[in-house]
């Protein structure tokens, strides 16, 4: 974004991220796809680009911006591991993400872009995908920032770009997916496998994503922007992600170098056992009292505690040995990093439904609900009895309980999502009336619930176009 960034050698920078991109905690992403030499590189291979932006971003979302927001978000606790006491307000731990996103994602994106717009024929379908990608990857970032750069972003051609508000980057997002979808065409070149880590080249799929994440962006907007409702309502009429096959999930494996992050931290510092991350009372005050079967899934035990004995920790609580812990299964080598799932998918539509944005009603959302709930109970790999007995126990969704109920299901859904569970919580209500209610631990860096990331010092200093002034509690535009 800035000179310094503009003068890193983007065949090597760009083409070498494709390669082979490095996480502190996770060692060396390898595929023979990936693994090509920058210094035998001619040209810029839009598909070999692409596939390091997905590698990189998925990295960022699965490692260095879960853990800082997991535990910002209250899904998890700390246990004051590591003498992280305060981590719920630690901002060092994704200092990096922001430069990562722009110079390694969007710049990789944006020159892919380029590229293939140069191309004869023009490779339409290559295009929709690098637009529904960048969508993606802006959206996810204001989400966290708010106001960021955006039209000016990643181009190469702007030493100081402008910070655009995040009303403006939503909206942007939103036009960029309505031109990627216009542009899929049955019989253009797309990027395929082994390069689209996602779908691999599946138009259909990459559609049904694109309308599913413009329909997520406008549920996102619509408190701050009542008007969205008409769009919200229009989309009843897309094809969406109708079933678990079309989640947007990117695949790890349990081979060296491809594993999930989330275990390599645990494996390499922690000798394959888990000691770092707790359970939340917050968390546990969503699921006991209502005897939800994925408590054991989530949670594991603490070594010292009794079989099925689950201890959860308040704020900042240090850890015991009894302390329960998030279950070791959730933190496998080849446990996929999902970016939109199904249950999601229907709990949305079941919001939707609720609202009014949709035609049906309270008994037409009452039935997305439970089939969202059990969808989300299938993903995570809960018997189908106990399923069945949970959902059959829930309440009806009525005029009343309606936003509870879906707040409840759409943040329990999530726990494994932290990114997205952070914006449901802050669109779930105004300031102080959000679900589920959270306090502020004692003794933090900061007097209120934080609700958003801070700029890094080096943006602050270099582009005085960034926004000053700003701190942890100062909400969000979609935050209203």
């Amino acid at each position: 974004m800035m000179n310094r960034h503009r003068r890193v050698t983007l065949r090597a920078r760009q083409l070498g991220a494709a390669a082979l991109l490095t996480l502190t905690t996770a060692g060396c992403f390898e595929d023979g796809a990936l693994n090509v030499d920058p210094n035998r590189s001619t040209t810029a291979e839009p598909a070999l680009l692409f596939s390091g932006a997905e590698v990189k971003f998925s990295l960022l979302r699965v490692a260095e911006l879960t853990w800082p927001v997991a535990l910002m978000n209250q899904m998890w606790a700390s246990g004051a591991a590591w003498g992280l006491a305060q981590a719920q307000y630690d901002q060092t731990r994704v200092r990096s993400a922001w430069g990562s996103i722009y110079v390694d994602v969007l710049k990789n994106l944006k020159l892919a872009t380029v590229e293939a717009n140069a191309r004869t024929p023009k490779p339409n379908n290559t295009i929709a995908q690098l637009m529904i990608y960048q969508a993606f990857v802006f959206s996810q970032t204001t989400y966290l920032w708010g106001d960021i750069p955006f039209s000016e972003a990643a181009s190469g051609e702007v030493d100081l770009p402008k910070f655009e508000t995040q009303e403006a980057v939503l909206n942007g997002s939103i036009k960029m997916l309505d031109d990627a979808i216009a542009l899929i065409d049955a019989n253009s070149i797309r990027i395929g496998a082994p390069n689209d880590l996602y779908y691999g080249g599946d138009m259909t799929k990459w559609r049904k994503f694109a309308n599913s994440l413009k329909f997520r962006i406008l549920m996102t907007m619509v408190d701050a922007d009542p008007s969205k409702s008409t769009a919200i309502g229009a989309m009843a009429a897309q094809p969406m992600i109708s079933a678990r096959a079309d989640d947007m999930k990117f695949a790890y494996f349990d081979s060296p170098g491809r594993q999930n992050p989330r275990f390599s931290f645990t494996q390499i510092f922690r000798g394959g056992v888990q000691q770092d991350w707790y359970a939340s009372k917050v968390m546990f005050d969503e699921m006991v009292p209502f005897n939800d079967p994925r408590l054991p899934i989530y949670f594991q035990p603490g070594p010292s505690a009794a079989p099925n004995e689950f201890l959860s920790l308040v704020g900042v609580d240090p850890r015991t040995p009894k302390s329960s812990l998030v279950h070791l299964n959730l933190l496998k080598a080849n446990l996929p990093e999902v970016s939109f799932s199904y249950s999601e998918q229907l709990l949305l539509e079941a919001e939707a439904t609720a609202r009014g944005f949709w035609q049906g009603g309270l008994a037409a959302a009452d039935l997305r609900f439970r089939a969202g709930v059990r969808e989300s109970m299938g993903a995570f790999g809960v018997a189908s009895t106990a399923a069945e007995t949970y959902i059959a126990a829930l309440p009806t969704l009525n005029a009343t309980n309606f936003r509870r109920e879906l707040n409840r299901q759409q943040w329990l859904d999530l726990f494994m999502r932290p990114l997205e569970a952070w914006v449901q919580w802050r669109r779930s209500g105004p300031a102080g009336q959000e679900f589920p209610a959270m306090t502020v631990p004692q003794g933090a860096l900061a007097s209120a619930l934080v609700r958003r990331l801070v700029y890094r010092s080096e943006e602050i200093n270099s582009n005085p176009n960034t926004p000053s002034g700003i701190t942890l509690d100062r909400a969000l535009w979609f935050d209203k």
